[in-house]
């Protein structure tokens, strides 16, 4: 095993030697690449950005209007016979479902639920206002 492994690194060194001031080359242009890697500067938030996030958070603002209005006109969700419909379930029931309820409790995971969706908004809001207010200019 290792006299394979030594054939093998002095198959690799001639070949280094080989090819001579293009392996120079290659070696030299790839520290240029890393060099360069290392110096990545962020382009920062552009109006392509933007939209595209708007975009992408308009089913999410329509699917949350409609489950709460679902909520607060006690519309079923669901299309079948398993349909559910969130209510509080703290007083007396005024009809007879045939469909299952969910009550108060659900009503509260939901709040907290929206609750994290906004400060995580919130966030996103916050890094965006200071990436569009902070004028740091070109790279020296």
């Amino acid at each position: 095993l290792a006299r394979g492994a030594m054939r093998g690194l002095a198959k690799v060194a001639l070949m280094r030697r080989a090819a001579g001031p293009a392996a120079a080359t290659a070696a030299a242009a790839t520290r240029m690449v890393a060099q360069e890697a290392a110096e990545f500067v962020p382009r920062g938030i552009t109006a392509a950005d933007t939209a595209v996030f708007l975009l992408g958070m308009a089913p999410f603002v329509w699917a949350s209007i409609e489950f709460w209005r679902r909520i607060a006109t006690g519309e079923p969700f669901g299309t079948t016979s398993d349909s559910v419909v969130i209510r509080d379930t703290s007083g007396p029931s005024t009809r007879p479902e045939r469909r299952r309820v969910l009550g108060r409790g659900a009503v509260i995971t939901a709040r907290l639920l929206f609750a994290a969706v906004a400060a995580a908004l919130a966030l996103v809001a916050a890094a965006g206002y200071q990436a569009l207010t902070t004028h740091a200019g070109p790279p020296a």
